[in-house]
C-alpha cells in the first residue's frame, strides 16, 4: 500500500459500516486472545468506517482514531501484509485503544465488568442506552410490558413498531418467517433491520418472550443480527443470566429528533430515558441509524431505509459521466441527500428521518456541508422537489442562492420514477406505477397514484386514481376516519352523514357535523389522488385504525388484516378515458362492494384480502392502457405503497403475466429516502440535454415523450368506463 498522495479531488469514497466479522467474533470469546472481551475490536474485514471518517483518503488520521496511538502490538499487525488487521485504520486493543464503560442515570461510574452489570439491569426491567457506530440505541426487555410502556412514553412513540435484537439467526426464524434472501441479509456486513412476517405460534423453544407492545397492529417485526462486539458481549451475558431474551434496540432518540452520537449530548437528551448508559469513548463523526429491509416470500427484500452498512454508496449512472457534480436534497419525509460526483457516480448520504422539527432540520444542514466536504465535491447545481413548504427544498434554495448556482425542481413522483430507472440501468422510455401517500404535482394538487411515461428527462402524466376531498387536508393523514367518511359520501350520496358506518367513522356528533358541513360545501377538502389516503379510507372503514399515530398505519393494518386470505375474485374498479385527464381509475365500484359486504357482516380477513385484489386489478388495467398507448413493455413500480408486500408481489406476477417487464427497488429505498437519487438522474439527463443557456431548473418544455403509440382497441373489453362524476382537472399533464 503506498502513501496517500492527493492529485485533484478524490476518485475513492469511504466504505459503509460493517458489522463484527466470524474472526473478531472467535477472538471476542477466546480467553487465550489478546481483544478477548474487548468490545472495540476490528480489522480490514468489519468495524467502523463512514460513521468515523473524517476525510477522504481513508487514512487514521482522517478519522476519529487519530486521538489513539497504536501500540507496539497493535503497530505490528498494522504493518504486517499476512495479517488480517494490516491497514485497519480503526485499529485497537485494550491497552491503546478506547474502553467500554457502564454508568448510572446520573453520570456515575458502574464498577465491575460493565457487560455483566449492564445485563442484570436489563433482567432487572431497566432501560439502558447503549453507544454504537453511529450512535445511541435505546435498549430493554422485549417481554416487560412495564418496561416497554416505559420506553414509549420516553420516546414520544405511542404504537410504531420497535425493532428487535436477537443473538443468532435460529432465533430469529424462531419469531419469524424468513426468507432464504431475508436470512442472507440479516445476516450480511450490513446487519440491517428485517421486517419479517411473525410466526403464528412460535417455533420451539428457542424462541425468545415478545410482548404485544413491541409490534401492535402489523403482523411483522423487526429483527436485527448484532452488529457490534458490544451488542455480542451484553447478549452474551444475558445468556449467562439464563436469559436468551430479545432486547428492543430502538433508535437513541425522542421521536423526529436525530440520534445522539456523543456523550454529553446522550446524558443530556437521553437522560430522562435511560437507567443506565453503556458507552465507549472512540468519537462518532456523524450520526448514522439502522437500515431497514422488508422481506418478502419472493426475490430480495424491499428497502425502507438507507443507513448504517449500505450508506455512502448508490449507483453509477453510465450515461452521465460528463454530467457536472451536483446535490440533491430528496424530501421531507424519510429525508436523505445525493451527490453527483464526477464521472456519473451517485453517491445516496445516510437516512436523516422527517425534517419536522428543529433539531432535525440542523442535522441536515450539517449532513448537507459534511457531505460536499468529505466528497470534496464542488457543486455545480442543486436539486430539490417542488413543494413550496418542503424544509429540504428551502434549505436547497438557500443553498442554490448563497453559491449562485442553478436549482433545478423535480416532480415528486417522477423522481421517484427515475430513482427505480436509475437502479435498475434502465435508460429506455418506461412506464411507472408511482403510488404513495403525497407529492406535489404539476398543478399545485396532492398527487400519489400517477402512472408515468418517463424518457430520460421527460416525464408525462397519461393517469392517475380519482381524487378523493381530503377533510382538512393533511389533518385527513392523520385521522383515516376522515378520508373514510369522504369516501362514504362519494358513494352513497345524499344522506351518506346518517349512515351507521359514518357513525362508527367519526363517533363524536359535533365532529361529524363539521366534517359533513367540510364535505358538503366543499371547504377546506382539497383533492389527492394519493393511493395512500385512499387505503386510509378503506382501513378505516373497516374500523381498522381511525387515528394514525405514525406514517402508514391504516395501510399496515390492512395488510396485516388480509394475511394468509386466498386470493379471490377481484372486485371491480373503474377505468375511463378523457380528453383533459388521460386515464382515471375510479375506486367508486370497488367502494360499493366493499359497502355492501362489510353491511352484510362478512368476515375481515376476507375483506381486506378483496381491498388488496381489487387494487391490483385496477393498477394491472392502468398499466395495461399505459402500455396500449405507448407501446412500452417496461412497468416501473415505486412508491411508499410498494411497501405493501402483498399488493406489490402480486401485481407484479400479474403485468409480468401480461408480458411486461416489472421493475421493482431491491437496493434503494422505494419510500421518499430514495427521491434525492431520482433528483440526481433528471437534473443531470436534463443538463446533458439543454440548449446553451436554457434553464434546467424545470427541464424542456415538451408536452408529448417521443414514444410510439398504438391503438386503444388493443386494450379490448380491459376498460370498463364507470361514472366519475364532477372531478377536477389538473394541468398541466407534462411534468
Amino acid at each position: 500500500i503506498e502513501p496517500s498522495r492527493r492529485a485533484g479531488p478524490p476518485r475513492v469514497g469511504v466504505t459503509p459500516d460493517a458489522a463484527v466479522c466470524p474472526a473478531c467474533l472467535a477472538e471476542l470469546r477466546d480467553p487465550a486472545e489478546r481483544r478477548h472481551a474487548y468490545g472495540l475490536t476490528n480489522c480490514t474485514h468489519c468495524g467502523p468506517r463512514y460513521s468515523i471518517a473524517t476525510g477522504i483518503p481513508w487514512d487514521r488520521p482522517q478519522t476519529t482514531m487519530v486521538g489513539f496511538p497504536m501500540c507496539p502490538d497493535c503497530a505490528r499487525e498494522y504493518g504486517d501484509l499476512a495479517n488480517r488487521r494490516y491497514h485497519a485504520q480503526p485499529i485497537a486493543c485494550p491497552v491503546c485503544g478506547p474502553r467500554v464503560r457502564l454508568y448510572d442515570g446520573r453520570g456515575e461510574p458502574i464498577p465491575g465488568d460493565p457487560y455483566a452489570a449492564a445485563a442484570r439491569l436489563l433482567a432487572a426491567g431497566r432501560i439502558l442506552a447503549v453507544k454504537g457506530l453511529g450512535g445511541y440505541h435505546l435498549a430493554c426487555r422485549a417481554d416487560d410490558p412495564t418496561a416497554l410502556r416505559r420506553l414509549r412514553e420516553a420516546k414520544q412513540r405511542e404504537a410504531k413498531p420497535l425493532a428487535l435484537l436477537v443473538a443468532d439467526l435460529d432465533r430469529a426464524r424462531a419469531l419469524c418467517r424468513i426468507s432464504p434472501a431475508g436470512a442472507d441479509a440479516l445476516a450480511s456486513p450490513a446487519r440491517p433491520i428485517l421486517l419479517a412476517e411473525t410466526r403464528i405460534e412460535s417455533k420451539g423453544s428457542a424462541a425468545p418472550a415478545v410482548a404485544p407492545e413491541v409490534a401492535p397492529g402489523t403482523h411483522r417485526l423487526g429483527l436485527m443480527l448484532p452488529a457490534t462486539p458490544i451488542q455480542v458481549l451484553l447478549l452474551d451475558a444475558l445468556d449467562a443470566l439464563g436469559l436468551a431474551a430479545a432486547l428492543v434496540m430502538t433508535s437513541g432518540n425522542r421521536s423526529g429528533e436525530p440520534l445522539a452520537i456523543d456523550e454529553p449530548e446522550a446524558f443530556e437528551r437521553l437522560g430522562g430515558m435511560a437507567d443506565a448508559f453503556l458507552v465507549h469513548d472512540r468519537p462518532i463523526a456523524r450520526p448514522v441509524d439502522d437500515s431497514v429491509l422488508i422481506d418478502l416470500p419472493a426475490g430480495p427484500p424491499m428497502p425502507v431505509r438507507w443507513a448504517r452498512g449500505y450508506a455512502p454508496g448508490g449507483v453509477r449512472l453510465a450515461w452521465a459521466t460528463e454530467a457536472p457534480p451536483g446535490l440533491a436534497f430528496g424530501g421531507d419525509l424519510k429525508g436523505g441527500l445525493a451527490l453527483l460526483r464526477p464521472g456519473g457516480q451517485v453517491v445516496l448520504g445516510q437516512h436523516l428521518g422527517d425534517l419536522e422539527n428543529a433539531s432535525a432540520q440542523a442535522n441536515a444542514r450539517r449532513v448537507a456541508r459534511d457531505l460536499l466536504a468529505l466528497f470534496e465535491v464542488e457543486p455545480r447545481w442543486i436539486a430539490c422537489d417542488p413543494h413550496p413548504a418542503y424544509f429540504s427544498s428551502r434549505l436547497a434554495r438557500e443553498m442554490a442562492a448563497d453559491r449562485g448556482l442553478p436549482l433545478i425542481e423535480v416532480q415528486h413522483h417522477q423522481a421517484h420514477a427515475a430513482a427505480l430507472l436509475a437502479e435498475a440501468g434502465h435508460r429506455a422510455p418506461a412506464l411507472a406505477l408511482v403510488a404513495d401517500g403525497v407529492g406535489y404535482g404539476t398543478d399545485g394538487q396532492a398527487w400519489g397514484g400517477e402512472l408515468l411515461a418517463l424518457d430520460g428527462a421527460d416525464a408525462r402524466r397519461l393517469g392517475h386514481l380519482a381524487p378523493l376531498r381530503l377533510p382538512g387536508g393533511d389533518a385527513a393523514a392523520r385521522h383515516p376516519a376522515r378520508s373514510g367518511l369522504s369516501l362514504l359520501a362519494r358513494v352513497h350520496g345524499p344522506g351518506y352523514a346518517e349512515r351507521p358506518l359514518a357513525r362508527r367513522l367519526i363517533p363524536d356528533d359535533a365532529d361529524r357535523a363539521m366534517l359533513v358541513a367540510m364535505l358538503d360545501r366543499d371547504l377546506r377538502c382539497p383533492p389527492s389522488t394519493a393511493l395512500g389516503r385512499l387505503f386510509d379510507a378503506l382501513a378505516a372503514w373497516l374500523g381498522l385504525c381511525l387515528e394514525s399515530r405514525f406514517e402508514a398505519q391504516a395501510p399496515m393494518a390492512l395488510e396485516a388484516a388480509a394475511r394468509g386470505e386466498p386470493a379471490r375474485e377481484a372486485w371491480p374498479m373503474g377505468l375511463v378515458r378523457t380528453a383533459a385527464e388521460g386515464w382515471l381509475l375510479d375506486p367508486l365500484p370497488l367502494a360499493e362492494r366493499l359497502l355492501v359486504d362489510l353491511e352484510a357482516g362478512r368476515p375481515m380477513p376476507e375483506l381486506a384480502a378483496r381491498i388488496h385484489d381489487g387494487l391490483v386489478e385496477g393498477l394491472a388495467r392502468l398499466a395495461l392502457a399505459g402500455t396500449a398507448e405507448t407501446g412500452l413493455r417496461t412497468v416501473a413500480l415505486s412508491g411508499g405503497v410498494f411497501c405493501n408486500a402483498r399488493l406489490t408481489l402480486a401485481l407484479q406476477a400479474r403485468l409480468e403475466a401480461a408480458g411486461l417487464r416489472v421493475l421493482r427497488h431491491a437496493r434503494l429505498p422505494t419510500t421518499d429516502g430514495g427521491l434525492a437519487l431520482g433528483q440526481a438522474a433528471v437534473a443531470a439527463a436534463r443538463l446533458l440535454a439543454q440548449d446553451p443557456g436554457q434553464d434546467p431548473g424545470r427541464g424542456p418544455d415538451r408536452s408529448e415523450l417521443r414514444v410510439p403509440t398504438v391503438g386503444l382497441e388493443a386494450l379490448g373489453d380491459r376498460v370498463t368506463p364507470h361514472p366519475i362524476g364532477a372531478l377536477p382537472s389538473p394541468r398541466p399533464r407534462s411534468i
